[in-house]
């Protein structure tokens, strides 16, 4: 884990200072060997902007230093392949990477392993997501497929309609309840007990200046896990008296609390 660590972040260094080579290669399935188009091509922690085409076919720019390139499409167990070093400018032809579809609670596995292999934080999350039922958890591969506004995700789901939060100006947005009698489009006739909203509790592992949740941007989000209520928080977790929201970054760092 230290080794893939460290050539995470050299990658990045390297890709900052400027030096460069060409990487090509093509996407199929593991099962039918037919090409995968819309995998999304990532180097390391970072998006490179790129999917596969029809052919299955991607060509990315990426680090002369060694590199760990991950391969995701929801559906299938993310791929990662480890470049090695090469000259600046010149270009790497990895041939045919495959992807498994996920099918068994083994795929399932392997699946959440080749996400740690990458992002190591992310086995608390997957730890999580497995012992707090109550929990409400986008993996990677959900964010992917779903796209959109992480608020809008987060409140339409079950016991999140009534959740507010502070936006960049100060206010207070608590979505539809003002304009419809305090009641959502997902849950018209509520309990008595949401016809208050409360302001959740956003934290991030997040390294930078505090963000308010409209602030984020999808594509730095890693995974997300949510909590109605206090009563069914992690412990390492606690501190609202109503929702609390984690969201696991790309940039990393330690888990800080955003009031």
């Amino acid at each position: 884990m230290l080794a893939t660590t460290l050539i995470l972040t050299a990658m990045h260094a390297a890709v900052v200072q400027g030096g460069s080579r060409t990487i090509k290669g093509t996407v199929m399935d593991s099962a039918d060997h037919k090409p995968l188009s819309q995998a999304a091509i990532y180097l390391g922690r970072w998006s490179t902007a790129q999917r596969t085409g029809n052919d299955g076919a991607f060509r990315v720019r990426a680090p002369t230093d060694p590199a760990l390139l991950l391969v995701r499409r929801p559906g299938y167990v993310p791929a990662v392949v480890l470049v090695v070093e090469g000259d600046s400018g010149s270009e790497l032809d990895l041939g045919t990477t495959t992807m498994l579809k996920v099918k068994t609670d083994a795929d399932r596995a392997e699946a959440q392993n080749a996400d740690v292999s990458v992002y190591p934080e992310l086995a608390q999350f997957y730890d999580h997501k497995t012992h707090y039922r109550q929990g409400l958890f986008f993996t990677p591969d959900d964010l992917q497929r779903l796209g959109g506004s992480l608020f809008t995700l987060i409140r339409q789901k079950p016991n999140f309609h009534f959740i507010c939060y502070v936006t960049r100006r100060g206010d207070w947005d608590c979505g539809q309840q003002e304009n419809r009698g305090r009641t959502s489009i997902m849950n018209p006739n509520p309990r008595s007990a949401e016809q208050e909203p409360c302001l959740m509790v956003v934290l991030t592992n997040a390294i930078g200046p505090q963000h308010t949740l409209d602030e984020f941007q999808m594509s730095d989000v890693l995974a997300v896990e949510a909590y109605p209520h206090p009563g069914v928080t992690p412990p390492e977790f606690t501190g609202s008296p109503c929702a609390t929201v984690i969201l696991w970054m790309r940039n990393g760092g330690p888990v800080t609390a955003h009031p």
